[in-house]
């Protein structure tokens, strides 16, 4: 009888934290803040007609997964660290899917890790990711450093949303036609001019980091601290030409490492959206747990041995899906292939992580930018 009484008291600790429909997460590890309204029905919105001045390359990073570093609260938090780290690399490619058919932009790039010579550069945090749920907190910064777009997203599923058969649109497609919807409000409010100075500034920004001693002096920081150009290098420049040449090559890599991500979200696809939807159902579970919980607490005695058998019961049940949950968890499958590159005749084969070969990458291009310039590199 004691084991069942701490048996019923675990769950129910673990029961009142586990679903959180409207919780207040923290965010940033700064003050919790409550969620958004859930979105409703999003339609993106299509250009109509754009001009290559008007287009900016975007560059979608890694997402932040999210995962408290207190390991004792993922189980309280319906947490798993492995799922969240394929999420993070699996939703910058949904919303990558919007932005591409919204045909607002340039050239739109999954990226490993943080890149300020991006033209336009978004950053996402996954607040919360059940199946029912999904929180994101979005930002976007241009090359300058000037804002975009820094707001937290809230979108919510139906049991409709999840068929027998996986669909092809994502239950929270809402969530990324709506960030799509808003990047592009905010470009339709910059003039050409503007766009084309983002442009200069990310290519000089690149330029800097290759060489701060050639290049510094192009850019300056304003009262915002943001960056203004000073004055633009002649575009017959030859080290503007080897700048751009070099920048090629890691674009060649960055296409490479895109194609990468792609190939993840299809391959992981079929097993995330069952992950969800398992998610989904727990989630659901754990409301009626805590439902039938209130009811025994009306109508039965709290430690008579029904009411506790019935938690008992409710316990074991959680505890034989988290075990479903781990070996769902073990089907996926990310990971990365090495990636093999050609530059001025020669062959390198980049291996580890995409970021670690992104890393290793850009050392290679600064060597033999150094070697043909004769400048010192930025370290």
């Amino acid at each position: 009888m004691i084991r069942l009484f701490l048996i019923a008291t675990l769950l129910l600790l673990t029961a009142c934290g586990s679903n959180e429909r409207q919780p207040s997460e923290v965010v940033g590890e700064q003050a919790s803040a409550p969620w958004p309204v859930p979105l409703g029905t999003v339609s993106l919105q299509r250009a109509q007609q754009t001009t290559e001045e008007s287009r900016l390359d975007l560059g979608l990073v890694v997402f932040d997964p999210g995962v408290p570093s207190d390991e004792s609260t993922h189980t309280e938090r319906g947490i798993f660290p492995k799922i969240r780290e394929v999420e993070s690399q699996y939703m910058p490619v949904l919303l990558r899917e919007a932005l591409v058919a919204s045909d607002n932009w340039g050239v739109v790039r999954v990226l490993p890790r943080d890149d300020e010579t991006m033209e336009l550069r978004i950053t996402g945090k996954i607040i919360h990711s059940d199946g029912i749920d999904l929180v994101l907190h979005i930002v976007a910064i241009d090359a300058s450093g000037r804002p975009w777009l820094d707001r937290i997203y809230h979108d919510q599923t139906h049991r409709e949303d999840y068929p027998a058969l996986a669909p092809e649109e994502d239950p929270f497609g809402d969530l990324y036609r709506q960030i799509a919807n808003d990047l592009a409000g905010v470009k339709a409010q910059i003039s050409s001019a503007q766009l084309a100075r983002i442009r200069d500034v990310a290519v000089l920004r690149y330029a800097a980091n290759l060489s701060p001693e050639a290049f510094s002096g192009f850019l300056a920081e304003d009262s915002k601290g943001e960056l203004i150009l000073r004055r633009l290098p002649s575009q017959d420049d030859p080290m503007m030409l080897r700048v751009q040449r070099i920048r090629n090559q890691e674009y060649l890599f960055i296409d490479t490492v895109d194609e990468q991500y792609v190939s993840l979200y299809e391959d992981m696809a079929p097993t995330y959206y069952l992950w969800r939807q398992y998610g989904r159902e727990r989630a659901v579970h754990m409301e009626e747990t805590q439902r039938r919980t209130a009811e025994r607490d009306r109508y039965g005695s709290r430690g008579s041995y029904i009411a506790m058998e019935q938690t008992y019961n409710a316990f074991k049940n959680s505890k034989i899906q988290d075990q479903d949950l781990q070996e769902l968890a073990g089907g996926f499958n990310n990971e990365v292939a090495p990636t093999v590159m050609e530059v001025s005749g020669r062959v390198f084969r980049l291996s580890g992580g995409l970021d670690t070969q992104l890393a290793e990458w850009r050392e290679i291009l600064r060597s033999i930018f150094a070697l043909e310039t004769g400048l010192p590199v930025l370290e």
